[in-house]
């Protein structure tokens, strides 16, 4: 009877052992199915150079036999694809490649602890550290792909960097002592290689994924925020798995607070698709949330140098001064914690130059008399000709003038123009044909010269008046004893095109009139005119008032 029972036991704990072996061995062979290198056999190959090349023992050629069905290992066909799982290959050193380079970037290279600037293509290896200055950035690919972009002040060790035989596996582990980087790391297998980024606070691991990773030494912080995939951050014995458009943070010696939601990217749809003025300034829509803004300009959308990086208070980006070309923009708002939000990003392109010139005549919503209207402006060094135009509306759509091909900097129209506001812009054209941008619009209203009419004289007024301005104007009189107007003996102002004033005393006076507009702008005086008012006691004799134009003061 305990014979039987033995025996039942011993039955059934076979088969569950075998039952575990099998199930270990399919784990096995999925899992060396999904992390294997495709090796191409070369003429004169067999399994025990292959394996003396490749693999990490002599003793993994039988397994390699097996897992490849080869019959006979000392004779392999040429071009036949053995399958090698990587955690076999024997791990090599590797290194980082500097892909481009914006500003002063340093180098401190372990072999030998100089310091050195840093180009592109240099080969950096484990135990180097990069360093980046302000306003400075520096990319870097890594052997399968993976790339990284370390923005300014940031202090970037390459811990280990390793590699799978002369597979594209790698491993990297860096670390971030300070600063931000943001990782593109390229798909890797569920177990095997890996992309990992130590920070004093936190470490951050992945297998592919889009992500950015900041430590600020002064408030011992980091940051992650994840943009695509998911990122393992581990702190403290504890690990956060922070998935796409979530953010954490980790203090020093604390465990990594729960993920929290990304801020949305701001729009900016508004913005114009062509900047025609540097230094660049745009301003978009407040993100709710938001307590400042980070923009990034690059030359092309894979953003591996930055041209710019900056961050403001205020959803405003007050940019660099950038040749022209086309670039790409991306902005997005950083909340309290100082977590970073989701990508807004912006094709553009930059037309500034020529640089217009500035506009000097008639001064921007100025009153000029339609007499004295001439147009001025600068000449830029560069200047070969000008395009001039004039409108009555801000968008330019129904021309008043258009001079394309201009030469002198000063304008006086040959047709007279009709009362009203305009608006006024002047581009330059190069040696080479080029034309840049207009200036930006300035406007004016041009005034009718208001026509003095000879006075009504009666024994004790004078009436003057003039002709009338525009729709909605009123009108200041000034009579004084000097030409100067500083001894004033009228100064009035009046709706209609008409005043009385009292007889004056005899002798000289000098009178002037102007436009108001109903805002409180005022134009420009007309021409000062002089009145003889003759003596008391030539009253009644002499009923005339004499008037006399002063053209110049």
């Amino acid at each position: 009877m305990q014979s039987a029972w033995q025996a039942t036991a011993f039955i059934y704990t076979t088969k569950t052992v075998q039952c575990g072996f099998l199930s270990l061995t399919l784990l096995a062979a999925t899992a060396a199915h999904s992390q294997e290198w495709l090796y191409t056999v070369r003429p004169g190959d067999n399994l025990w150079n292959v394996t003396a090349d490749y693999l990490t023992r002599m003793d993994y050629w039988p397994k390699l036999q097996r897992l490849n069905g080869v019959a006979d290992p000392e004779h392999l066909p040429p071009g036949m694809k053995l399958r090698i799982p990587i955690t076999w290959l024997k791990r090599l050193p590797a290194t980082a490649r500097v892909v481009s380079v914006q500003g002063q970037v340093h180098a401190v290279i372990a072999a030998n602890g100089q310091t050195i600037p840093v180009d592109s293509e240099l080969l950096l290896q484990t135990g180097d550290t990069l360093l980046t200055g302000p306003n400075s950035t520096a990319t870097l690919e890594f052997g399968d792909s993976s790339r990284v972009l370390l923005q300014a002040g940031s202090e970037l060790r390459m811990e280990a960097l390793s590699a799978y035989g002369q597979t594209r596996f790698v491993d990297t582990r860096i670390r971030l002592q300070q600063g931000r980087v943001e990782s593109q790391v390229a798909p890797r297998s569920v177990a095997g290689p890996r992309y990992e980024i130590r920070t004093p606070a936190a470490t951050s691991a992945v297998r592919g994924t889009r992500y950015r990773l900041g430590m600020d030494p002064t408030t011992a912080t980091a940051r992650t925020e994840v943009l695509e995939g998911a990122v393992t951050f581990r702190g403290r014995q504890t690990t956060r798995t922070v998935e796409q458009g979530f953010g954490a943070l980790a203090k020093t010696g604390q465990a990594p607070l729960p993920p929290a939601p990304l801020l949305p990217p701001p729009s900016v749809a508004e913005l114009p698709p062509v900047v025609t003025r540097v230094p660049i300034q745009w301003n978009f829509p407040a993100v709710k949330g938001a307590v400042a803004y980070r923009a990034q300009i690059a030359p092309t959308d894979q953003f591996e140098t930055l041209l710019f990086d900056g961050v403001a208070p205020t959803p405003a980006v007050r940019g660099p001064d950038v040749p022209d070309g086309d670039y790409v923009a991306r902005m997005r708002g950083i909340d309290g914690r100082g977590l970073e939000g989701r990508d807004a990003q912006y094709r553009f392109r930059v037309h500034a130059r020529p640089e217009p010139p500035f506009l000097m005549q008639p001064v921007h919503r100025s009153a000029v008399l339609a007499a004295t209207l001439r147009f001025e402006w600068s000449e830029p060094q560069k200047a070969a000709a000008y395009h001039f135009q004039l409108a009555e509306d801000e968008r330019f759509a129904k021309l008043s003038l258009d001079r394309p091909d201009y030469t002198a900097s000063r304008l006086t129209p040959e047709q007279p123009l009709e009362p009203g506001s305009y608006y006024w812009r002047v581009a330059v054209r190069d040696s080479s044909g080029r034309q840049g941008p207009f200036s930006d619009p300035q406007s004016f209203r041009l005034q009718p010269t208001l026509q003095l009419q000879p006075p009504e004289v009666t024994a004790d007024a004078l009436t003057f008046r003039w002709s009338a301005g525009l729709p909605g104007q009123q009108y200041e009189f000034q009579l004084a004893r000097d030409i100067h107007f500083e001894d004033m003996t009228v100064s009035r102002r009046v709706s209609e095109p008409q005043l009385s004033i009292p007889r004056p005393e005899s002798g000289f006076h000098y009178l002037r009139i102007r436009t108001l507009e109903a805002d409180g702008d005022a134009g420009p005086y007309g021409p000062v005119q002089r009145i003889d008012v003759p003596p008391a006691s030539y009253w009644p004799m002499g009923l005339v008032v004499f008037l006399t134009l002063i053209l110049a003061l």
